[in-house]
């Protein structure tokens, strides 16, 4: 299985994120988590949690794509119940790890100050 990682997904594969409202493209390596594509856009998020899906300011809407990200875990799933706003389309950018299949997704965090 030389060149795979345990998840199928061959090393080294890259992966084409789409940001809105921006617009923006980037392309990352499979197996970045959702939030790392985010930030190479230049949008800031910066989650208070740390990326342990506590906070929600990393929330996100899957446009085009979410079977290329994986499973949403049990906290995730927690999190996001608790929260207002979410919707079957939603995840946390910093649980969400990317797959081998582009993704467009819509920020739903509001910029502060």
């Amino acid at each position: 299985m030389s060149g795979y990682l345990r998840t199928g997904i061959r090393r080294n594969a890259k992966v084409c994120v789409t940001v809105l409202p921006s617009g923006k493209t980037v392309e990352i390596s499979s197996g970045s988590r959702l939030l790392d594509a985010v930030l190479l856009t230049g949008d800031a998020i910066v989650p208070r949690c740390g990326g342990h899906a506590r906070c929600g300011e990393c929330h996100v809407l899957v446009r085009y794509g979410g079977r290329g990200l994986s499973k949403i875990r049990p906290d995730e799933r927690e999190k996001l119940e608790n929260m207002r706003g979410t919707e079957t389309l939603s995840r946390l950018s910093c649980q969400a790890v990317l797959g081998s299949r582009e993704i467009t997704i819509e920020l739903m965090f509001q910029k502060r100050g």
